[in-house]
Protein backbone atom coordinates (compact mmCIF):
# COMPACT_ATOMS: atom_id res chain seq x y z
CA UNK A 1 0.00 0.00 0.00
CA UNK A 2 1.29 3.29 -0.98
CA UNK A 3 1.94 6.02 2.04
CA UNK A 4 0.77 9.52 1.47
CA UNK A 5 3.57 12.20 2.49
CA UNK A 6 4.01 15.36 2.03
CA UNK A 7 4.67 16.28 -1.51
CA UNK A 8 7.92 17.10 -2.19
CA UNK A 9 9.45 20.67 -3.39
CA UNK A 10 12.49 21.55 -5.26
CA UNK A 11 13.33 23.42 -1.69
CA UNK A 12 12.32 20.23 0.38
CA UNK A 13 14.45 17.92 -2.06
CA UNK A 14 17.63 19.49 -1.46
CA UNK A 15 20.44 16.76 -0.46
CA UNK A 16 17.80 13.46 -1.30
CA UNK A 17 15.81 12.53 -4.51
CA UNK A 18 12.22 11.69 -5.49
CA UNK A 19 12.79 7.63 -5.10
CA UNK A 20 14.99 8.14 -2.32
CA UNK A 21 11.82 10.10 -0.27
CA UNK A 22 9.31 7.76 -1.75
CA UNK A 23 11.38 4.80 -0.46
CA UNK A 24 11.22 6.62 2.91
CA UNK A 25 7.59 7.07 2.84
CA UNK A 26 6.65 3.41 1.82
CA UNK A 27 8.68 1.07 4.06
CA UNK A 28 7.37 -1.96 2.68
CA UNK A 29 8.19 -0.91 -0.73
CA UNK A 30 12.00 -0.14 0.83
CA UNK A 31 11.54 -3.96 2.20
CA UNK A 32 10.22 -5.82 -0.77
CA UNK A 33 13.00 -4.61 -3.05
CA UNK A 34 15.64 -4.77 -0.56
CA UNK A 35 14.69 -8.49 0.04
CA UNK A 36 14.33 -9.06 -4.21
CA UNK A 37 17.95 -7.43 -4.80
CA UNK A 38 19.11 -9.80 -2.39
CA UNK A 39 17.21 -12.81 -3.66
CA UNK A 40 14.52 -13.54 -1.20
CA UNK A 41 11.34 -12.62 -3.27
CA UNK A 42 10.72 -14.16 -6.60
CA UNK A 43 7.23 -12.64 -7.37
CA UNK A 44 7.89 -10.63 -10.92
CA UNK A 45 3.57 -9.80 -10.42
CA UNK A 46 4.18 -8.35 -7.29
CA UNK A 47 6.93 -6.40 -7.55
CA UNK A 48 5.63 -4.77 -10.89
CA UNK A 49 1.69 -4.34 -9.45
CA UNK A 50 2.59 -3.99 -5.97
CA UNK A 51 5.37 -2.35 -5.44
CA UNK A 52 7.10 -0.33 -9.21
CA UNK A 53 3.69 0.76 -10.80
CA UNK A 54 2.58 2.88 -7.85
CA UNK A 55 6.11 4.12 -7.30
CA UNK A 56 5.95 5.34 -11.03
CA UNK A 57 2.32 7.04 -10.85
CA UNK A 58 3.28 8.71 -7.54
CA UNK A 59 7.09 10.06 -8.42
CA UNK A 60 5.06 11.11 -11.80
CA UNK A 61 2.21 12.80 -9.97
CA UNK A 62 5.18 14.38 -7.97
CA UNK A 63 7.20 16.02 -11.18
CA UNK A 64 4.06 16.72 -12.25
CA UNK A 65 3.51 19.13 -9.77
CA UNK A 66 6.97 20.04 -9.60
CA UNK A 67 6.82 21.11 -13.53
CA UNK A 68 3.29 23.04 -13.26
CA UNK A 69 3.08 23.53 -16.77
CA UNK A 70 0.20 25.77 -16.24
CA UNK A 71 2.75 28.30 -14.97
CA UNK A 72 5.72 27.77 -17.11
CA UNK A 73 6.75 31.18 -18.84
CA UNK A 74 7.21 30.67 -22.08
CA UNK A 75 11.32 30.70 -21.70
CA UNK A 76 10.73 27.21 -19.11
CA UNK A 77 8.69 25.88 -21.69
CA UNK A 78 10.39 26.14 -24.58
CA UNK A 79 13.54 24.99 -22.60
CA UNK A 80 11.50 21.76 -21.42
CA UNK A 81 10.63 21.03 -25.19
CA UNK A 82 13.81 21.06 -26.26
CA UNK A 83 15.37 19.36 -23.48
CA UNK A 84 12.43 16.60 -23.69
CA UNK A 85 13.12 16.16 -27.71
CA UNK A 86 16.65 14.90 -27.30
CA UNK A 87 15.73 11.31 -25.58
CA UNK A 88 13.53 11.03 -28.49
CA UNK A 89 16.30 11.78 -30.85
CA UNK A 90 17.97 8.54 -29.84
CA UNK A 91 15.35 5.96 -27.99
CA UNK A 92 15.03 4.09 -31.30
CA UNK A 93 18.79 3.82 -32.00
CA UNK A 94 18.72 2.50 -27.83
CA UNK A 95 15.79 0.05 -28.92
CA UNK A 96 18.21 -1.50 -32.07
CA UNK A 97 20.68 -1.92 -29.59
CA UNK A 98 19.19 -3.79 -26.71
CA UNK A 99 17.63 -6.69 -29.36
CA UNK A 100 21.17 -6.47 -30.73
CA UNK A 101 22.32 -7.45 -27.16
CA UNK A 102 19.97 -9.89 -25.70
CA UNK A 103 18.77 -11.53 -29.02
CA UNK A 104 21.22 -14.19 -28.37
CA UNK A 105 20.03 -14.65 -24.26
CA UNK A 106 16.36 -14.35 -25.29
CA UNK A 107 15.04 -14.12 -28.37
CA UNK A 108 11.77 -12.95 -27.29
CA UNK A 109 12.99 -9.98 -25.55
CA UNK A 110 15.07 -9.42 -28.52
CA UNK A 111 12.13 -9.46 -30.60
CA UNK A 112 9.86 -7.05 -28.52
CA UNK A 113 12.61 -4.31 -28.45
CA UNK A 114 12.61 -5.08 -32.67
CA UNK A 115 8.83 -4.44 -32.20
CA UNK A 116 9.01 -1.06 -30.35
CA UNK A 117 12.11 -0.05 -32.59
CA UNK A 118 9.81 -0.35 -36.14
CA UNK A 119 7.12 1.85 -34.18
CA UNK A 120 9.83 4.44 -32.64
CA UNK A 121 11.69 4.13 -35.44
CA UNK A 122 9.09 4.37 -38.30
CA UNK A 123 8.06 1.04 -40.20
CA UNK A 124 7.68 1.21 -43.77
CA UNK A 125 4.04 1.74 -45.38
CA UNK A 126 3.07 2.58 -41.82
CA UNK A 127 3.70 6.04 -39.50
CA UNK A 128 6.92 7.50 -39.77
CA UNK A 129 10.01 7.97 -36.94
CA UNK A 130 7.95 9.09 -34.14
CA UNK A 131 11.34 11.65 -33.78
CA UNK A 132 10.73 13.30 -36.92
CA UNK A 133 6.70 13.39 -36.46
CA UNK A 134 7.11 15.10 -33.33
CA UNK A 135 9.81 17.44 -34.51
CA UNK A 136 8.34 18.35 -37.81
CA UNK A 137 5.30 19.25 -35.11
CA UNK A 138 7.07 21.39 -33.17
CA UNK A 139 8.37 23.21 -36.24
CA UNK A 140 4.69 23.01 -37.98
CA UNK A 141 2.35 24.45 -35.29
CA UNK A 142 4.66 26.70 -32.89
CA UNK A 143 7.51 27.02 -35.11
CA UNK A 144 9.57 25.69 -32.81
CA UNK A 145 13.35 24.00 -34.24
CA UNK A 146 14.82 21.47 -32.20
CA UNK A 147 17.00 19.82 -34.34
CA UNK A 148 20.48 19.82 -33.41
CA UNK A 149 19.65 21.41 -29.87
CA UNK A 150 22.48 20.72 -27.71
CA UNK A 151 21.36 19.09 -24.36
CA UNK A 152 21.85 20.28 -20.88
CA UNK A 153 24.35 18.22 -18.88
CA UNK A 154 21.32 17.28 -17.04
CA UNK A 155 20.33 15.64 -20.08
CA UNK A 156 23.14 14.19 -21.05
CA UNK A 157 23.90 12.16 -18.59
CA UNK A 158 20.40 10.69 -19.02
CA UNK A 159 21.73 9.78 -22.38
CA UNK A 160 24.91 8.33 -21.43
CA UNK A 161 22.92 6.20 -19.04
CA UNK A 162 21.00 4.57 -21.39
CA UNK A 163 23.62 4.07 -23.80
CA UNK A 164 25.60 2.24 -21.00
CA UNK A 165 22.81 0.16 -20.01
CA UNK A 166 21.66 -0.97 -23.69
CA UNK A 167 25.23 -2.21 -24.26
CA UNK A 168 25.37 -4.34 -21.45
CA UNK A 169 26.09 -8.06 -21.47
CA UNK A 170 23.32 -8.65 -18.35
CA UNK A 171 20.15 -9.20 -20.59
CA UNK A 172 18.23 -8.99 -17.51
CA UNK A 173 19.20 -5.61 -16.47
CA UNK A 174 18.61 -4.79 -19.63
CA UNK A 175 15.03 -5.53 -19.63
CA UNK A 176 14.48 -3.69 -16.27
CA UNK A 177 16.15 -0.56 -17.32
CA UNK A 178 13.87 -0.37 -20.52
CA UNK A 179 11.14 -1.20 -18.39
CA UNK A 180 11.58 2.09 -16.55
CA UNK A 181 12.14 3.95 -19.75
CA UNK A 182 8.71 2.98 -21.31
CA UNK A 183 6.65 2.49 -17.89
CA UNK A 184 7.10 6.12 -17.31
CA UNK A 185 6.42 7.14 -20.99
CA UNK A 186 2.32 7.88 -20.55
CA UNK A 187 3.04 10.04 -17.99
CA UNK A 188 5.85 11.93 -19.42
CA UNK A 189 3.59 12.03 -22.64
CA UNK A 190 0.83 13.70 -20.57
CA UNK A 191 3.44 16.35 -19.37
CA UNK A 192 4.84 17.19 -22.59
CA UNK A 193 1.49 17.95 -24.30
CA UNK A 194 0.07 19.72 -21.58
CA UNK A 195 3.70 22.13 -21.63
CA UNK A 196 3.66 22.25 -25.58
CA UNK A 197 -0.14 23.73 -24.93
CA UNK A 198 1.24 26.08 -21.86
CA UNK A 199 3.85 27.43 -24.80
CA UNK A 200 1.26 27.52 -27.77
CA UNK A 201 -1.31 29.65 -25.58
CA UNK A 202 1.78 32.26 -24.91
CA UNK A 203 3.03 32.21 -28.12
CA UNK A 204 -0.37 32.01 -30.64
CA UNK A 205 -3.00 31.67 -28.45
CA UNK A 206 -3.78 28.34 -29.53
CA UNK A 207 -3.49 24.67 -27.69
CA UNK A 208 -4.57 21.04 -27.71
CA UNK A 209 -6.59 20.23 -31.13
CA UNK A 210 -6.06 23.66 -32.34
CA UNK A 211 -2.44 22.31 -32.92
CA UNK A 212 -2.83 19.77 -35.45
CA UNK A 213 0.37 18.28 -35.71
CA UNK A 214 1.27 17.97 -32.14
CA UNK A 215 -2.73 16.51 -31.36
CA UNK A 216 -2.22 13.62 -33.79
CA UNK A 217 1.40 13.01 -32.06
CA UNK A 218 0.08 13.07 -28.70
CA UNK A 219 -2.73 11.06 -29.64
CA UNK A 220 -1.13 8.16 -31.55
CA UNK A 221 1.04 7.68 -28.45
CA UNK A 222 -1.71 8.19 -26.01
CA UNK A 223 -5.17 6.89 -27.77
CA UNK A 224 -5.94 3.24 -27.71
CA UNK A 225 -8.28 3.39 -31.21
CA UNK A 226 -5.32 5.28 -32.65
CA UNK A 227 -4.38 4.06 -36.29
CA UNK A 228 -0.67 3.76 -35.11
CA UNK A 229 -2.23 1.38 -32.35
CA UNK A 230 -0.53 -2.26 -32.83
CA UNK A 231 -2.44 -3.81 -30.18
CA UNK A 232 -6.34 -3.77 -29.75
CA UNK A 233 -7.18 -2.22 -26.67
CA UNK A 234 -4.09 -0.72 -25.86
CA UNK A 235 -2.77 2.93 -26.98
CA UNK A 236 1.49 2.41 -28.48
CA UNK A 237 2.74 3.84 -25.02
CA UNK A 238 0.68 0.92 -23.14
CA UNK A 239 1.58 -1.50 -25.20
CA UNK A 240 5.41 -0.87 -24.67
CA UNK A 241 4.74 -0.92 -20.76
CA UNK A 242 2.86 -3.99 -21.13
CA UNK A 243 5.39 -5.89 -23.41
CA UNK A 244 8.51 -5.06 -21.27
CA UNK A 245 6.48 -5.84 -18.10
CA UNK A 246 5.88 -9.21 -18.99
CA UNK A 247 9.47 -10.01 -18.78
CA UNK A 248 9.71 -9.13 -15.44
CA UNK A 249 6.52 -10.59 -14.38
CA UNK A 250 7.39 -14.06 -16.19
CA UNK A 251 11.14 -13.96 -15.36
CA UNK A 252 11.11 -17.85 -14.65
CA UNK A 253 10.01 -18.54 -17.95
CA UNK A 254 12.15 -16.13 -19.42
CA UNK A 255 15.36 -16.97 -17.68
CA UNK A 256 15.91 -13.58 -16.59
CA UNK A 257 17.44 -12.53 -13.15
CA UNK A 258 14.72 -10.89 -11.20
CA UNK A 259 17.34 -9.08 -9.04
CA UNK A 260 19.35 -7.66 -12.04
CA UNK A 261 16.39 -6.88 -13.79
CA UNK A 262 15.46 -4.47 -10.22
CA UNK A 263 18.91 -3.36 -10.74
CA UNK A 264 18.49 -2.29 -14.29
CA UNK A 265 14.84 -0.86 -13.53
CA UNK A 266 16.72 1.48 -10.42
CA UNK A 267 19.38 2.82 -12.69
CA UNK A 268 17.07 4.58 -14.84
CA UNK A 269 13.66 4.97 -12.84
CA UNK A 270 16.29 6.74 -10.57
CA UNK A 271 18.41 9.03 -13.62
CA UNK A 272 14.71 9.54 -15.32
CA UNK A 273 13.27 11.22 -11.91
CA UNK A 274 17.10 12.94 -10.82
CA UNK A 275 16.43 14.41 -14.72
CA UNK A 276 12.97 15.63 -14.21
CA UNK A 277 14.07 17.43 -10.97
CA UNK A 278 16.78 18.88 -12.50
CA UNK A 279 15.20 20.96 -15.13
CA UNK A 280 12.80 21.75 -12.42
CA UNK A 281 15.45 23.63 -10.78
CA UNK A 282 16.82 24.64 -14.30
CA UNK A 283 13.35 26.18 -15.14
CA UNK A 284 13.37 28.06 -11.80
CA UNK A 285 16.92 29.72 -12.47
CA UNK A 286 15.28 31.13 -15.87
CA UNK A 287 12.85 32.95 -13.72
Amino acid sequence: MTTTAPAPTLDTLHGTSLVEAYLHANPETRGYIHATLQGNRDSGDDLVDKHLKPMIDTIYRQIRALVDPGTLTAAQARMYIAELAVFARHNAQFLRLAAAHVYGSCPALGHEFDRNFLEEGGEPGKVPAHYILYTRALLADLGLLVNGHVPADETAKLVLQHQVLVNSHMTGLIAGGYYATEGVAVAETEILRDITNRYGELTIQASSAELQNLDYYYRLHLDEDHEGAQIGGMSVEESHIEGLARFIRQSDLFHLDLPQALEGFLQIFNAMAHWWTQLAYRARDLN
